[in-house]
């Protein structure tokens, strides 16, 4: 099992951009350090709580101030741009990363950032726009650049003017196949349908471990369509994790901090008008009773202790749900000075405590 990080970045409304840029920096930096492998950096462009629009430009940044590290966006909305803008940024970017950077990609779930654009998620129709926009990207990657494509939101004329002065010139730094990924949130999610139909990277979103199954089962559905096999080594589960020298502090980190509050005040909600809020529920915790931080603690939907429990939880997941290649820790903001300290101890004893002794029991019990 591999570790990385995955920076919605969830954030507290009202925190300046370039401070919430700053501190997210600091997080790639120390990640790094602390053994991680990757780190995902998220898009929207409506909700404060979530505030970067554009993870490209952060990835930018970080990759001066990184060796090894793996960054991906996580995720490019389709809908957003022009998806020849988008493959030809993508590009330039996987040769400034000499190859780290990773393609996230998805049909959008913010539906404020769906409304700016004019697009009514009940319709689907976001679904398609990602699947257009993925032909088009793939096309364009190809030696020789993008065909004729008439497609109903967009259309691609290959120019007829092409010679030894203009021609499609650009490329991926190396096959980018393998870089591609899709996340998903909802049961049948589409996106992950599209990863087990490409042999994408499918990345699944933070539902309680006896639920994250459903995911695996639209990517093996998408993998049946194509037959392909897919391969749980590139299953990335996206998950809350907080670890402290003692099962006390952490749990007071995270209910007296930015974690509770995010899920309390922002995601809880989120969760609420998609309808899926069962899914956040453990088996055998209350079904009742309103799931808030202090439940998803207290009921082990979030990974909250020292590191022996935390260990647990983990592998108790990875045996739930068949088995993962990635753990992927949600990012949150505990920027303050107060409380920095305490998240990067976090980072550092899930990366040089927790994971080795994940990965010894995982390989005792091969």
């Amino acid at each position: 099992m591999r570790l990385g990080m995955f920076l919605m970045p969830a954030t507290r409304p009202g925190r300046p951009l370039a401070d919430v840029l700053d501190w997210n920096l600091e997080v790639v930096r120390r990640a790094e350090a602390y053994g991680y492998d990757e780190v995902w950096i998220g898009q929207h462009i409506t909700t404060p709580w979530e505030p970067v629009p554009s993870p490209q430009q952060l990835i930018a940044r970080a990759l001066g101030e990184t060796t090894q590290l793996r960054l991906g966006t996580g995720v490019e909305v389709l809908y957003q741009q022009h998806p020849v803008r988008l493959a030809a940024e993508l590009l330039q970017l996987d040769h400034l990363a000499r190859g780290r950077v990773m393609f996230g990609f998805g049909a959008g779930g913010t539906v404020t950032d769906g409304q700016l654009y004019g697009l009514d998620f009940k319709s689907g129709v976001q679904q398609e726009m990602a699947r257009e926009a993925l032909h088009i990207i793939l096309d364009c990657w190809k030696p020789g650049g993008p065909d004729d494509f008439q497609g109903r939101f967009w259309s691609i004329r290959r120019p007829s003017g092409y010679n030894d002065r203009f021609h499609w010139h650009l490329s991926p730094f190396s096959d980018p196949t393998s870089r591609v990924a899709f996340a998903g949130f909802m049961p049948k999610s589409g996106s992950l349908t599209i990863a087990g139909e490409r042999g994408y990277i499918p990345m699944s979103f933070n539902v309680a471990p006896e639920h994250v199954s459903v995911h695996w089962d639209s990517v093996c559905a998408g993998g049946a369509k194509t037959g392909r096999s897919p391969s749980r080594t590139n299953w990335r589960q996206i998950r809350e994790i907080y670890v402290a020298d003692t099962t006390a502090e952490a749990r007071r980190a995270v209910l007296d901090g930015f974690m509770a509050e995010f899920w309390d005040r922002h995601f809880r909600i989120v969760a609420g008008g998609l309808g899926i809020l069962d899914m956040f529920r453990r088996s055998g915790a209350p079904p009742n009773v309103e799931p808030d931080s202090r439940y998803l603690v207290d009921h082990g939907t979030w990974f909250v202790g020292d590191p022996e429990r935390v260990a647990s939880q983990i592998i108790e997941q990875y045996r739930l749900t068949g088995g993962f290649g990635v753990l992927l820790q949600i990012g949150f903001d505990y920027a303050d000075a107060q409380t920095r300290a305490g998240w990067f101890r976090s980072m550092e004893l899930l990366g040089r405590e927790v994971l080795p002794r994940v990965r010894r029991e995982l390989q005792r019990s091969a």
